[in-house]
């Protein structure tokens, strides 16, 4: 049973900006610096609380030479994060100097990063938890993101996309994932500040085995089932062609650094350390 967002991935042209903004400006943690474990010269950063916990993680996948997005068809939209209740005049003031379009709206706080990645800050009434503030942060833990809540799916086929997120994929309801009908005969191109996927948890390895035989029996095209270390994934596409992930809860990010010293280091899974020093190389090269 999906329980709700694990992740959402998307692209950047600059690790060190878009470091800084969601470190510094947004202050989440930089809890995992690695690579994309198909393209090792891609660097590719998680943000969350924290302990870098299921539910609180944005991810950005670095390509120096991404040119800019064209979202036409089939693409995702806003991402939508969680703040307390009362907090978005802080926000507003905290972020304007960082970003280049902002509105606020009855509904949130709207914003773009450097790459145009869009987000939305809703108030909710609740706070992120004591154990789970970053703390690196000067932002009160009663202001702090506390985690991701849905986000934007525009697509041609709305209705078809509604019955598939209802009955196969039974998406728990956050009230903030919607489906909007897009109308253009242009072709999406993925380019800075695109996600590429949206990730939703299961409990475990097993949970995701279970969907791996389940999007098979539904004729759905799997792009790949992989153990990633860090947690189990499964890649699949929606019947409008928009990448899901179903990725597991554990055994989360502490299976090489402590929670601690999370994202200090450049992490490595197991079976890419023996290419640590090849990697490293091309990461410092790609870097110049």
């Amino acid at each position: 049973m999906i329980t709700g967002i694990h992740h959402v991935s998307a692209f950047t042209k600059s690790a060190a900006l878009n470091r800084h903004f969601y470190t510094e400006v947004l202050g989440l943690r930089l809890v995992k610096n690695t690579v994309n474990q198909n393209n090792t010269r891609m660097r590719h950063l998680f943000y969350g609380d924290y302990q870098g916990n299921p539910g609180t993680l944005l991810t950005f996948f670095e390509i120096k030479r991404l040119s800019g997005a064209r979202r036409e068809q089939d693409y995702y939209g806003t991402t939508y994060l969680a703040v307390p209740r009362g907090s978005l005049d802080y926000w507003e003031a905290r972020v304007a100097a960082d970003v280049t379009v902002m509105r606020r709206t009855e509904r949130g706080l709207y914003l773009e990063d450097a790459d145009t990645f869009a987000i939305m800050l809703v108030e909710v009434d609740e706070r992120i938890a004591t154990e789970n503030a970053t703390r690196h942060t000067d932002i009160p833990a009663d202001k702090q993101i506390i985690r991701v809540l849905g986000l934007d799916w525009h697509v041609r086929d709305t209705a078809r996309l509604t019955d598939f997120a209802t009955e196969f994929l039974a998406l728990p309801e956050d009230g903030f994932t919607s489906f909007v009908a897009t109308n253009s005969d242009k072709q999406t191109r993925m380019g800075r500040g695109s996600i590429d996927h949206v990730a939703y948890r299961v409990a475990s390895k097993e949970a995701v085995a279970m969907w791996h035989q389940k999007v098979l029996d539904a004729g759905l095209r799997v792009e790949e089932f992989v153990d990633r270390a860090y947690f189990t994934s499964l890649y699949f596409r929606e019947p409008n062609g928009l990448m899901i992930e179903i990725a597991s809860d554990t055994p989360g990010f502490a299976i090489d650094e402590t929670v601690d010293t999370l994202g200090e280091t450049l992490a490595l899974p197991p079976f890419l350390e023996t290419k640590r020093e090849q990697i490293e190389s091309n990461l410092k090269e790609n870097d110049k």
